[in-house]
């Protein structure tokens, strides 16, 4: 079982490896200044990467809740299992979305 410190650590280092991702992609892939699609699609992406599982009882692992999904799917014990991490998963995709799409209105987005 995880302890408290591991979790946090193993969450940190997830997350700073997640936003240096989605600073790659907004790099090499959008435009300086994206438009409203690119910058909906660049918080998505932010969404699906940053969302967390969060580990039951007896979890020994920490995984993004994106891995929890698809693996549950496919190999565990089906939809229904990897229906709690799914909620999180679409909630922060549109979560994402909305920020970035209110960061791009704000101007804040054209950073080089």
């Amino acid at each position: 079982m995880l302890t408290t410190q591991s979790y946090l650590i193993a969450l940190l280092l997830y997350w700073v490896s997640a936003i240096g991702g989605v600073w790659l992609l907004k790099r090499l892939w959008f435009p300086v200044n994206p438009g409203r699609g690119a910058a909906a699609m660049l918080g998505c992406l932010a969404g699906l990467l940053l969302a967390p599982a969060f580990p039951g009882e007896a979890t020994e692992t920490v995984a993004p809740a994106l891995i929890i999904v698809i693996f549950n799917t496919v190999f565990g014990e089906g939809v229904s299992s990897a229906v709690w991490p799914g909620v999180w998963l679409v909630a922060s995709a549109i979560a994402g979305a909305v920020v970035s799409l209110w960061w791009r209105r704000r101007g804040l987005i054209d950073v080089p």
